[in-house]
């Protein structure tokens, strides 16, 4: 706030004196042409009507250049002016958002750490401080694993977002099989969430593509927990594989919420996640969809979302 008032007048300040200084050259650029012409007139008895009618027009002319010049300058350094400040504002304007992502990441990643490490505790202080039956035993212990792995899951989103910042080279060293990759990422989450319904539907099963194989295990493994975050427990997931053209597909629906059409263009930005950290209700840090998008474009793929009927979202990933 207080940077945009200072902001504010200082900008009004330059603006005013640039407008100061171009009035005060035009009046001077009057007086000079007025002295001028007064020496003209008083030298015009000593000289002939040719030259004089020479010297005249010399004058006005040089009135006009001034004129030119004044106008041309001024327009020039108002412009330059004008750009300066709207970089100075939008950079100012890009970093308090930054500020404010990061702010929410803060808030988001002290639960998601906190909870699982609290859920993982409580199950180890039960079974130290009372005798319980195996079964029981084993509920406690598969609880603490999915909590560990939740935590594992955290831990290397926020490091391949580290490892992805500044990457501008990707490894091919890996001959990926997509139906088998997604098949796999499929069992991994039912085994994680037993009440989770995924139905799935692959229309192509010899597709295979360049790639390092955990990247692309981390986009699928992330688009579907995207999917199943925000879908009702009693929802299906539906994920496919198919041929668009001459190229392949892999789309991912949920029937949540959905998103805006304003969301939409925010949801990849880093630490973006869609309303107030201290009001929203779904788990998560807001680097999942970043690093997908990350992944994909460092591959030249292209990556979409769009409005599933007759709710919720779809994840599109064209493999071109």
């Amino acid at each position: 706030m207080k940077f945009t008032i200072a902001y504010t007048l200082l900008f009004v300040y330059v603006i005013a004196a640039i407008l100061f200084w171009g009035y005060s050259l035009e009046k001077q650029k009057d007086v000079v042409y007025q002295l001028e012409k007064t020496i003209l007139e008083k030298s015009k008895l000593k000289i002939s009507d040719h030259q004089y009618n020479d010297e005249l027009k010399s004058i006005e002319e040089k009135r006009i250049r001034r004129t030119k010049q004044y106008y041309g300058e001024g327009s020039t350094f108002l412009l330059i002016i004008l750009l300066s400040a709207g970089i100075v504002y939008y950079a100012y304007y890009r970093q308090l958002k930054l500020s404010q992502l990061q702010q929410n990441f803060m808030l988001s990643i002290t639960h998601e750490l906190k909870t699982p490490i609290a859920g993982i505790k409580l199950n180890m202080q039960t079974m130290q401080k009372r005798k319980l039956d195996e079964e029981t035993n084993k509920e406690l212990i598969k609880s603490s694993v999915l909590e560990t792995n939740r935590l594992n899951d955290l831990c290397n989103n926020i490091l391949i977002a580290t490892q992805l910042e500044n990457k501008r080279k990707v490894m091919f060293a890996d001959e990926i099989n997509l139906t088998n990759l997604v098949k796999e990422e499929i069992e991994e989450f039912k085994t994680r969430y037993p009440t989770l319904i995924i139905n799935s539907l692959f229309q192509v099963d010899d597709f295979n593509f360049k790639g390092e194989s955990t990247l692309w295990k981390v986009v699928i493994s992330n688009l579907i927990e995207n999917a199943r975050k925000y879908s009702p427990s009693d929802e299906p997931i539906e994920i496919g594989i198919s041929k668009e053209n001459n190229n392949v597909k892999l789309s991912i629906k949920d029937k949540g919420v959905g998103i805006s059409d304003a969301e939409k263009l925010k949801i990849f930005q880093k630490f973006y996640r869609i309303g107030n950290e201290n009001t929203r209700n779904s788990k998560g840090t807001g680097l999942g969809l970043y690093i997908v998008k990350k992944i994909v474009t460092l591959y030249k793929y292209d990556i979409s979302v769009k409005n599933n009927s007759p709710k919720g979202s779809i994840f599109e990933v064209l493999f071109s």
